[in-house]
């Protein structure tokens, strides 16, 4: 019985000797995007809430919380900008599927034509329109285009092979879109990263694929899924400026190591690869969209844990003043031992100088479900810039304690 007592007298001493107040630096994977640097960035929008706000609610521990897969475009269209003179002679469509749509529009300064002034004819040369829809009906359903627009529809008996889009009148240029939505070859686009720091990199993959499972296609063998191609990119900042990208072949598909300028521009909005990829003939073309942010914050210095409240208290370098938010998931020890998501927590607040600044996350007012306890982890750990709309900073997982 003594020697019980006083291992539970030794136990009670060192439990108060705990510190309610640790602090450590946060942790950091090579998957995380973290600022190296603070930058100055002007403040466009105006009449940002500047009252600061916390809040924090409870998660079910035993429901698993899963990051968003990757996301994939598809494409099965693509489009291209014509003169006049191509269209006289006649534009060569290639189409892999009947029941194609076919979409001509003028470009700023082109005659607007007629829809009877255009013909589609079929790789015997027939005439070949099921269905032809004008700028009105166009108008009518929804669509926001030009004075001169027309869609033409091929037909669900349409033979597959190389069509020509002709029309004597054209003068200018004219934008044509064509979209097969019951082909079985589309491009498939996905981008490493959804958000990147200006200066940063992230990477395109492209693949053509055929969903029949058997490529015919660029002298593909039967069992291959992924077509050979060639093609060619395109970065688009929100501003408009954009710069070209190459797209280098490899084993599965297409793929380019793209830097994001420093210089951002002051327009807000998402950026976007595109790709225009081509096959034996086959045309696609598709994007994908990502953030772009400046480093105007970061998350630096030591992280305080109020192991009695549980509280992170996390410091801040400012570059810019502005409306920063940080959020994060509390994992805490189970009966299992195993760690599980308890809560989340978002904190905001205006800091309206340049220097050190600090924001805390409040897992205490949400009650640990029965039987979790320490250790915790912060999980999913997030610096926003508000006011810029910008994700700065994200740590898949930043403290143990």
């Amino acid at each position: 019985m003594t020697s019980r007592l006083t291992i539970a007298a030794a136990v009670a001493a060192a439990l108060v000797a705990l510190p309610l107040h640790a602090a450590q630096p946060l942790l950091a994977r090579s998957s995380d995007q973290l600022a190296p640097r603070v930058e100055n960035a002007p403040l466009q929008a105006a009449g940002i809430e500047r009252a600061p706000v916390s809040f924090a609610w409870a998660l079910d521990p035993t429901a698993t919380l899963t990051a968003p897969a990757p996301f994939v475009a598809s494409s099965r269209s693509y489009w291209e900008m014509v003169d006049a003179a191509t269209l006289q002679r006649g534009l060569d469509l290639p189409l892999t599927a009947p029941d194609a749509v076919i979409q001509v529009s003028p470009a700023p300064g082109a005659r607007a034509l007629a829809p009877q002034q255009w013909q589609v004819r079929d790789p015997a040369g027939t005439l070949a329109v099921d269905k032809v829809v004008d700028d009105q009906q166009l108008r009518a359903a929804g669509m926001a285009v030009g004075q001169g627009s027309a869609m033409v529809r091929t037909g669900r008996s349409a033979a597959v092979g190389t069509y020509r889009l002709q029309s004597a009148q054209a003068q200018g240029r004219y934008v044509v879109q064509v979209l097969e939505p019951n082909s079985t070859v589309a491009l498939q686009l996905q981008a490493s990263r959804q958000q990147v720091l200006a200066g940063g990199s992230v990477e395109l993959s492209a693949r053509l694929v055929d969903d029949r499972g058997t490529a015919t296609l660029a002298g593909a063998t039967a069992a291959a899924r992924t077509l050979p191609a060639g093609g060619e990119a395109l970065l688009v900042a929100p501003d408009g400026r954009s710069w070209p990208v190459p797209l280098v072949a490899g084993k599965d598909g297409l793929r380019a190591r793209v830097t994001i300028p420093q210089d951002i521009g002051p327009v807000q909005g998402l950026w976007e690869l595109q790709a225009f990829v081509s096959a034996n003939g086959v045309q696609r073309d598709g994007k994908v969209a990502f953030a772009v942010a400046q480093p105007t914050a970061r998350f630096t210095g030591q992280a305080e844990v109020d192991l009695a409240r549980r509280t992170v208290t996390l410091p801040l370098q400012i570059g810019a003043p502005g409306r920063y938010e940080a959020r994060g998931t509390l994992y805490a020890t189970g009966p299992d031992g195993q760690l599980r998501p308890v809560a989340q927590a978002h904190s905001a607040a205006w800091f309206d100088r340049v220097g050190a600044g600090a924001i805390a996350l409040p897992f205490a007012s949400v009650a640990l479900p029965r039987g979790y306890a320490a250790p915790f982890e912060l999980r999913d750990l997030q610096l926003q810039d508000q006011g810029r709309m910008a994700p700065i900073e994200s740590r898949a997982v930043a403290l143990k304690f």
